[in-house]
């Protein structure tokens, strides 16, 4: 006869369970905040609190392949990644309200992103 699993083993996959289920049952709360955000968020709008304040935004490039070296015209082609970080006034929750909800993926295009404007002289 097989002896039943040892105590701290059983706890353990209890926790184990436990977690998963408190992660699957926040789809509803992540739609609920979702839907509460973009209810009344504006792309065109800057995300601060007072419209005199200035937003910071942090820029970062990151090389990623040069692609060409053309000497004789001093022409450098490459492909760069583009970083961007901000902090968006309007998308700030209560986590306790959203079912411990502390970050969401939302596409790009429902957000306000700066005019970034690139060309070397």
């Amino acid at each position: 006869m097989d002896s039943p699993l040892p105590a701290s083993l059983s706890l353990f996959v209890l926790l184990i369970f436990l977690a998963i289920i408190k992660e699957s049952c926040q789809g509803p709360h992540e739609k609920r905040l979702l839907n509460h955000l973009l209810s009344t968020y504006n792309t065109l709008e800057r995300p601060v609190a007072n419209e005199s304040e200035p937003l910071e935004v942090k820029f970062g490039l990151t090389l990623q392949q040069i692609i060409d070296v053309d000497e004789k015209n001093q022409l450098l082609i490459t492909n760069l990644w583009l970083s961007l970080e901000w902090n968006d006034y309007n998308l700030r929750w209560n986590e306790t309200e959203y079912g411990g909800v502390k970050d969401l993926r939302i596409t790009p295009n429902k957000l306000w992103k700066p005019d970034v404007l690139m060309y070397n002289r």
